[in-house]
């Protein structure tokens, strides 16, 4: 298959699911997300990106499998250094200084598939605060 074929049929891969799934995967970098797709592709002993789309209307429950490869968890602890420096520098201190010593700081972690960005706050407010002074309950 030419190199224009295939891109054609991985786009209408890419707009089959959109249309199947709601999912867009336009922000996605196109190397990083073909060569996903076909290691599912692979795992699944298909060649071809149409075949893929005809396997995934047979198999519906395929896609929790493709999604899961494409949507790589990347986590870790202060996994950006400059936004939990920032956290630390300017914006704790700031929380800290207008609050009540009888007032509670609560703190929600967005998306935290693994807790490391939540065990990250923690970190920072028991260092800010001092552990005699933190609950992390």
């Amino acid at each position: 298959m030419s190199e224009a074929g295939k891109t054609q049929e991985f786009a209408a891969l890419i707009e089959f699911i959109k249309q199947h799934r709601g999912f867009d995967f336009a922000g996605y970098k196109h190397t990083g997300l073909m060569r996903r797709i076909e290691k599912r592709m692979q795992a699944v002993n298909v060649l071809r990106f149409s075949d893929y789309i005809d396997y995934l209307e047979v198999h519906p429950e395929e896609f929790a499998l493709l999604f899961y490869a494409i949507i790589i968890n990347v986590t870790g602890f202060f996994r950006d250094p400059q936004a939990w420096e920032n956290l630390a520098g300017e914006i704790l201190p700031q929380i800290i200084a207008h609050k009540a010593n009888d007032q509670h700081i609560r703190v929600w972690s967005a998306g935290c598939a693994s807790g490391e960005e939540a065990y990250s706050i923690a970190i920072l407010l028991a260092e800010a605060l001092g552990m005699e002074h933190s609950n992390t309950a």
